[in-house]
């Protein structure tokens, strides 16, 4: 699936226009480069995408070995240094779950796929037309 994003100066504001054809969603600036602060940054997306893959990954896992899971939330920060974008994650799952399937829900977390992407060699190919 491709990613469309759009903007046009009659808009009236910094909103990006997102699809990947079938679902739609936006996202702006952040705050202090003059963004609005409803809608995600580019770096919100990000951060959002391990969280949700995390969540929905542990969720698919937890249902198919029949793990007593009540909840699972996961929470991704990071911060950006000298050329390093370092992200913090956070999983609670909360159940009546004893340490070895914690710890097996750790692995699973750890092989989400968008967790593989951000890990891996990324390489990006641009191309620029008018």
């Amino acid at each position: 699936m491709t990613i469309q994003a759009t903007w046009q100066p009659s808009q009236g504001n910094t909103i990006c226009n997102l699809t990947n054809g079938q679902a739609n969603w936006q996202a702006d600036l952040d705050d202090a480069a003059g963004g609005n602060p409803q809608y995600p940054s580019p770096h919100d997306l990000l951060d959002s995408a391990l969280a949700a893959c995390t969540v929905l990954t542990l969720q698919l896992y937890a249902r198919r070995k029949n793990y007593a899971v009540e909840s699972i939330h996961a929470s991704v920060s990071h911060e950006e240094t000298n050329g390093r974008y370092a992200m913090k994650r956070e999983v609670r799952v909360t159940g009546h779950l004893d340490p070895k399937i914690l710890e097996d829900l750790l692995r699973v977390a750890n092989k989400c796929p968008v967790h593989k992407s951000l890990s891996a060699d990324i390489v990006i190919d641009t191309t620029l037309t008018g």
